[in-house]
C-alpha cells in the first residue's frame, strides 16, 4: 500500500471516529435532556401527591400540617395586603383583585356582596 493509500484510510478512519464521537455526544445530550424532563415530572408528582395527603390529613395533629396551614395561611394574608395596597380585595371565587365598589369581578364574574364592609 502506497503512502496516498494509507492516508486515504487514515482520513476516512478518523472521520469515521468523528462521526461516532458527534453520534455519542448527540445521544448524550438527549439522554440528559430526557433525565431532565422525567425528574421535573417526578417533581411535580410529588407535589400533587403531597397535595393530595395535606388536603386528606388537614384536620391532624401532625407538626408538619401545622407548619404547612401555618405558611398557607401567611400566604393569604400577604395576598390580602398586597390587594389591599392595590386599592381592592381578592374576589371569593377567584382570587382575582377586585377594586373596591365593585359589584362583579371583572376575571370570573362573580357577584360581590360584602367583601368591602368591614
Amino acid at each position: 500500500m502506497g503512502f496516498f493509500d494509507e492516508l486515504s484510510d487514515s482520513i476516512v478512519n478518523t472521520t469515521k471516529d468523528l462521526g461516532k464521537m458527534a453520534q455519542n455526544a448527540g445521544d448524550m445530550t438527549k439522554l440528559q435532556y430526557d433525565k431532565k424532563v422525567k425528574e421535573a415530572e417526578l417533581t411535580k408528582l410529588y407535589e400533587k401527591l403531597g397535595k393530595k395527603y395535606y388536603d386528606e390529613h388537614k384536620d391532624e395533629d401532625d407538626e408538619e400540617i401545622k407548619e404547612i396551614t401555618a405558611v398557607i395561611l401567611r400566604i393569604k394574608e400577604i395576598s390580602d395586603d398586597i390587594m389591599q395596597l392595590k386599592g381592592g380585595k381578592a374576589c371569593p371565587k377567584c382570587g382575582a383583585l377586585v377594586k373596591d365598589g365593585s359589584k362583579f369581578c371583572s376575571s370570573c364574574g362573580e357577584k360581590i356582596d360584602d367583601i368591602f364592609e368591614e
